[in-house]
């Protein structure tokens, strides 16, 4: 990007606050503290280390709270919104730098064409001067200034 700072604020959006949820919550978040005690398992199950009923035991690994993926979604969403704002505000800065280049590259071809209005009028002063004199100096003063600054052409705007 360019070494020149943006004078454009970005726009930012904050996410809401995310809750955590205790421990207990995240493996079942159906489940609550019960105050009856817990059930001990007998006979087989309990010397296999099974649980009984349908459901089979859950691994390693522990889904995620849906209110903990929702935020995640929440945040992402925010950042890619922030991205694209980002590229937005900066579409408009370029699209504005091209108006104000077209603006003074239309005065610059203003300036050349009246240059060259003058340095034809001088040329016919010159063609009607009959004087060896007059002609000499003419033909030393009549001589165009070239530009001194020099002129960039940056490859990715021009596509070369």
């Amino acid at each position: 990007m360019s070494d020149i700072a943006d004078s454009t604020p970005a726009l930012t959006e904050t996410a809401p606050p995310v809750e955590v949820a205790p421990a207990a919550e995240l493996k079942n978040p159906a489940a609550k503290k019960s105050t009856t005690p817990a059930r001990r398992r007998t006979g087989a199950a309990a010397k296999n280390g099974r649980r009984s009923g349908s459901r089979p035991a859950r691994g390693a690994s522990t889904p995620r709270a849906p209110r903990e993926a929702s935020s995640a979604t929440g945040t992402l969403a925010a950042a890619l919104r922030q991205l694209v704002g980002g590229i937005e505000t900066e579409v408009e800065a370029i699209t504005g730098l091209s108006a104000e280049i077209d603006g003074h590259v239309k005065q610059l071809n203003d300036l050349r064409a009246e240059a060259t209005r003058r340095l034809l009028h001088l040329d016919d002063l010159r063609a009607a001067a009959e004087d060896v004199n007059l002609t000499a100096f003419l033909d030393t003063s009549i001589q165009p200034q070239l530009p001194q600054v020099e002129e960039d052409f940056p490859d990715r705007i021009y596509g070369g």
